[in-house]
C-alpha cells in the first residue's frame, strides 16, 4: 500500500467532513458503510463510467480536449520525477514490475528535467574546475 503525505490526508479529511455534512443534510444521500470517501448519492462506488463522464463534461465546459483520465497518472508520475523522486520510487508507486516500464512510458524529457540535469552538470564542472584549480595553486612538497 501507497503512502500519502500529511497534507493529502488532511485534505481527505476535509473532503470527509464535508461529505458526512451532505449526508446529514439531504436525506437522498446515503453513508456507505465501508466509508469510502468518493461515493455516489446511494453510497455506492463510483463507476469508472461516471468518473470519465464527469471529467468529459469539465473538459466541455473549460473548452479543453478530453484525453481519458489515464493522463492523471501520467502527469503525477512526471511531476514526481520533475520533483526529483528517483525513477525507482515513482516505479514502485506506480506498481510497475520493472524501472524499464517507467522510464520507457514516463520518463519524457520535459524542458524542467532538461533544465535541472543541465544546472547538474554545470555545478558539477564548476565544483571540479574549482577544486582543480585549487590543487594547481597548492606548493608541491
Amino acid at each position: 500500500m501507497n503512502k500519502l503525505d500529511e497534507n493529502m490526508v488532511n485534505e481527505l479529511k476535509k473532503f470527509k467532513m464535508i461529505q458526512n455534512q451532505v449526508i446529514l443534510k439531504y436525506k437522498q444521500f446515503k453513508r456507505n458503510s465501508d466509508d469510502i470517501i468518493l461515493q455516489n448519492f446511494s453510497g455506492n462506488f463510483l463507476t469508472p463510467t461516471i468518473i470519465c463522464e464527469s471529467f468529459q463534461g469539465f473538459c466541455n465546459k473549460a473548452n479543453v480536449s478530453y484525453k481519458g483520465t489515464h493522463v492523471f497518472r501520467h502527469t503525477h508520475a512526471v511531476l514526481l520525477l520533475e520533483a526529483g523522486a528517483s525513477i525507482k520510487y515513482v516505479s514502485q508507486w506506480l506498481g510497475h514490475k520493472t524501472i524499464k516500464t517507467t522510464a520507457d512510458i514516463y520518463l519524457d524529457v520535459t524542458e524542467k528535467l532538461e533544465d535541472d540535469e543541465l544546472s547538474k552538470f554545470a555545478s558539477y564542472t564548476r565544483r571540479n574546475n574549482y577544486e582543480s584549480s585549487q590543487n594547481r595553486n597548492e606548493p608541491k612538497s
